[in-house]
Order: structure tokens, then sequence, then C-alpha cells
């Protein structure tokens, strides 16, 4: 059965728990909820409606995510990197594999927009046809050569 071309969550949709690992929290009582936005038909790419109140704790991205917040504000702590803080309109990306520890003084709500790496027959499916469209590209004379050789 075929997807629906356009997909949308309606206004005022319930935010539902979404807990986070307690093994992940170092301070406080960080509650999380969410709303799920949309989804990709390859089920790889998602946006989400996310809030969380007071806490600090250890965020493990499974998957690649981009966010925007819309209100609150939080700082952001990678090893060996300075503390960032953001509010509202403030964005960041996070790469799958990042651990990153979020510090919530109060409350912090966001849009987030997250994508999942392709299987790995899939991944390396597309790195091997990349590989081979170089080569062709690379075998090609360039086109002010071409040009050039017809004219002669």
């Amino acid at each position: 059965m075929l997807e629906p071309l356009l997909r949308n969550t309606p206004k005022g949709a319930p935010f539902q728990p979404s807990p986070i690992d307690p093994s992940w929290i170092e301070a406080g009582d960080p509650r999380a909820r969410c709303v799920f936005l949309a989804q990709t038909d390859d089920r790889l790419a998602m946006a989400v409606h996310w809030e969380c109140t007071a806490g600090r704790f250890t965020w493990r991205y499974a998957m690649d995510e981009t966010i925007y917040i819309l209100e609150g504000g939080c700082t952001l702590k990678q090893p060996g990197e300075p503390e960032v803080r953001l509010g509202p309109g403030d964005s960041a990306h996070f790469s799958r594999g990042a651990a990153v520890t979020w510090t919530v003084d109060s409350y912090v709500r966001k849009i987030g927009f997250c994508k999942a790496a392709p299987p790995r027959s899939i991944g390396l499916a597309i790195r091997l046809l990349k590989g081979v469209l170089r080569r062709v590209k690379k075998s090609q004379p360039a086109f002010g050569a071409v040009q050039t050789a017809r004219a002669a």
C-alpha cells in the first residue's frame, strides 16, 4: 500500500512520555516528552517536537540530529570542547555516535530533525556506485577537450 503524499500531525497533538535512559541521568529528575511530527517513507528520517524539564544527562546519539530551540534553554558539553549555551532561535547538529551532556536549568523545548544511517548493505551499494561514477568521470575527457577534438 502506498503512503499518502501528505501526512500531517494535527495542532495540539498530545505529547507522549519519552523517558531518558536512567543510566544517562547525572543530576535532577529530567522528564522528557515528545510528539512525532513526520517520518519519511523509508523510515530513515523523522521530525520530532521534544521538551524536557530540569536535569543533567548525557545523551548518546544513535543517529544524526539537528535541533532548533523553541523555548527555554540548555547548556551542552562535549568532552574536550567548551560549553555551548542554546536558547530560543539557536540550532545545533549532533553526529551519530556523539555523547553530549545536556544541562537543562528549568525547561527546554525543541524541534529535532533526525536521520538514521541506511542499512549497511544500502550504504555499501551507495559507496560502490559513487566509486564507479568517479572512475567513469575521470576516464572521460573534459568537455573542452571534446569540443576541440571535434573542431579539428
